[in-house]
């Protein structure tokens, strides 16, 4: 068997090399039917078929190739089969399937995505509703931080009587939305799902409180007055109610919203500071310091003496020589330690000499008159002790806090000369308890108390070196910007005004190249994610679409890129460069560059797929963005000039050639065949040495490889 399968390749080669492919194909045709696990020949005799027109014979042997693969576990090579089959016969949808699969256990979780994208796409226009929701369940699980798959499933569900579970991958996704305060897309998934739950007031509330957090308070009050139609009396709606009028600045109903909540449950604090907030801003302070006077006590109680200091400090400025005032503020200064304030206050009591003698004490003061007066102690004095009494008249009592507190403050004369002992908890939280029963969130600055930085030192080289690395990725703006700022403090530098040069070069071959606005967003791997596409609420269909790039959602290929393996797809990359898919090639390469490691290599590679494309100018590109690497190795560079000497005869350019080669021979003169290419070039071009000399002196700086 072995001497036949070895005559039947012998044969079959000779006759591929004298063009006669039906030979071959026969002869491949034996070989398989021999040896059946011989899956290279079975390979190349798919390809013949494909040569031939042959496809439904094609797509059977590739079947056979790709399971073979897929079962021994050489996944990425099944991938490359499938993808070929693919294109043989687009309209089998199993394979989408298959695909995404293969990708997903190698790891390539974004083209497993598309893959399951293009099945969504497939399911839905067919109304095959039951796989897709398989489909999406797939996606979702696969990856639960994919906001979009999960709104299409939350929609797809409750437009197919699942309510129930569109409502809770809703709630979920609104969850997530929440967390990161973005409120732009939670205002979208609010009208795009309300149409789907017409009665439901959690949504509404929702959707309100959206517009509240946009600031949009007119139109979040509009839609809870029209709640309230049906619930006069739910708390939860009187909450935001009452926060929208404040911010409306309709104190009135405000305040009444305000005390309707305080008539259904008087004990609510949070209320009751909203309410003396709200007549503080409405300069209603009589109104606010006799509520303050009255509920002084149970907010002390409570560990709320931040919200009393700071409401009393409001009303002093406003309210000014109000004694009342002034005396809480005595009382709150000696309980937070704020010695200096004391101090102030006491001036200010000082400076009035028609104040009356206060029958209160600090106690009293705060928490209102003692429940038993104190009766006069008789203090015994040891006779030893040597006593000195300083007489003050008509001045008011220094008080020391120094007896302990239990539940309330023992109160004496302000005029006694007893001292007054406070014993406060170290552990007393004076933070100002509690918030409203829903949580608001808002981003807050801190103030940045820091020293001023220091001047800032420059590196030239480095950012040199920087403002390359943005041009070899295409960051053009960016390195445009750097250059800018380094010409700022070194304004001579030669380099960095030929690297602006060489960047509004590039920027103008970029505007010239028709379709890069529409790729660079997607192949730039450090590309502002604030450009990033977004998802398409309507969801017609999943397509990929040129416009996208003006949504606000990634796409769910571009979400996954930098979480899968970036060897993976530059493997992929080889396979089916291999398998001739020279665009899917140079799509995986371009996710594999992201890895720094690996640039140079993958450049190479999208530049020989482009020159097998014939698409000779993308290529040379590719080999120059390449050369212009920071990482580039020795070895590298000779490839790359090799190479592109190999393009330009290609595209029969063929001085270019001879001066890329020529520099391939000043480096490394024994390099491959380089020593044989530069003599027949000579020879067709009819150069001599002289002349070669001078002629590469004289286009070394007019060869442009871009």
């Amino acid at each position: 068997m072995a001497t036949n399968k070895d005559k039947l390749l012998e044969s079959a080669q000779k006759n591929l090399k004298k063009k006669q492919v039906a030979k071959a194909i026969k002869d491949y045709a034996k070989i398989v039917e021999i040896d059946p696990a011989d899956v290279r020949s079975r390979q190349k005799l798919a390809e013949l078929y494909v040569r031939t027109g042959k496809n439904s014979e094609a797509y059977e042997q590739y079947e056979s190739v790709a399971k073979y693969f897929s079962s021994n576990g050489f996944y990425l090579k099944a991938i490359a089969i499938y993808k070929q089959m693919q294109r043989l016969d687009p309209g089998q949808i199993a394979l989408f399937n298959r695909l995404a699969e293969l990708n997903e256990k190698q790891g390539l979780l974004g083209n497993a995505m598309a893959e399951y994208r293009n099945l969504v796409d497939y399911y839905s226009r067919n109304g095959m509703i039951a796989d897709e929701i398989k489909t999406l369940e797939k996606m979702r699980d696969l990856d639960l931080n994919n906001l979009n798959v999960r709104v299409k499933l939350a929609e797809v569900y409750a437009r197919n009587k699942r309510e129930d579970e569109g409502y809770d991958e809703l709630e979920a996704v609104l969850e997530i939305l929440s967390d990161k305060g973005d409120f732009d897309k939670i205002l979208k998934l609010y009208k795009m799902f309300l149409p789907l739950y017409p009665k439901d007031k959690k949504l509404q509330m929702g959707l309100a409180l959206a517009f509240y957090e946009k600031g949009d308070f007119k139109r979040g009050v509009t839609i809870l007055e029209n709640l309230l139609k049906d619930k006069p009396e739910d708390p939860d709606l009187l909450r935001l109610l009452g926060r929208g009028y404040a911010d409306l600045k309709n104190w009135i109903k405000s305040r009444e919203t305000y005390q309707q909540l305080l008539v259904m449950d008087p004990t609510d604090l949070d209320i009751r500071e909203s309410l003396i907030q709200c007549e503080i801003d409405s300069t209603q302070y009589d109104r606010a310091l006799a509520e303050l006077e009255e509920w002084k006590d149970t907010f002390f109680k409570a560990d709320r003496l931040v919200c009393l200091k700071e409401c009393y400090e409001i009303l002093k400025d406003k309210l000014d020589g109000n004694s009342t005032v002034l005396q809480t503020l005595d009382a709150i200064y000696e309980l937070t330690g704020e010695g200096d304030k004391l101090l102030d206050i006491m001036s200010e009591q000082e400076d009035e000499p028609d104040e009356p003698t206060l029958d209160e004490t600090l106690s009293d003061i705060l928490l209102g008159s003692a429940e038993e007066d104190i009766e006069d102690d008789l203090v015994v004095l040891d006779e030893s002790d040597d006593l000195t009494f300083d007489v003050i008249e008509d001045e008011a009592v220094d008080l020391v806090l120094e007896s302990p507190l239990d539940g309330g403050f023992s109160g004496e004369s302000a005029d006694s000369d007893a001292i007054i002992e406070l014993n406060i908890d170290d552990n007393l939280n004076l933070s100002g308890g509690g918030g409203n029963d829903l949580d608001f969130s808002f981003d807050m600055e801190e103030e940045n108390s820091a020293p001023a930085d220091p001047a800032v030192e420059h590196n030239l080289q480095a950012d040199l070196e920087e403002a390359e690395f943005y041009i070899q990725q295409g960051l053009y703006a960016e390195a445009q910007k750097l250059c800018s700022d380094i010409l700022a403090y070194d304004s001579d530098s030669i380099e960095c005004r030929q690297k602006l040069e060489e960047i509004e070069a590039l920027l103008n071959q970029q505007q010239d190249k028709p379709g890069s606005d529409e790729t660079s967003s997607v192949t730039n791997p450090l590309a502002d994610s604030s450009a990033d596409v977004d998802f398409d609420f309507n969801l017609k269909a999943l397509q990929p679409d040129k416009t996208a790039e003006k949504k606000i959602f990634k796409t769910d290929v571009d979400e996954q890129i930098a979480a899968d393996d970036m060897e993976s797809h530059y493997n992929l990359g080889i396979a089916y460069r291999e398998m001739g898919l020279l665009d899917d090639a140079i799509s995986e390469f371009e996710k594999a560059e992201q890895e720094p490691a690996r640039y140079v290599d993958c450049q190479t590679l999208k530049g020989l797929s482009f020159s097998d494309k014939g698409d000779f100018n993308n290529a040379e590109v590719m080999f120059q963005q390449a050369l212009d690497s920071y990482q580039l190795e020795d070895l590298q560079r000779l490839n790359l000039g090799y190479e592109l000497g190999l393009l330009y005869e290609r595209a029969n350019r063929f001085n270019d050639a001879l001066i890329s080669y020529q520099d391939v021979f000043l480096q490394d003169n024994n390099y491959r065949d380089v020593r044989d290419k530069i003599s027949l070039l000579k020879n067709s071009l009819g150069i001599t040495e002289d002349d070669s000399q001078r002629t590469r002196e004289e286009n070394k700086e007019r060869i442009s490889f871009l």
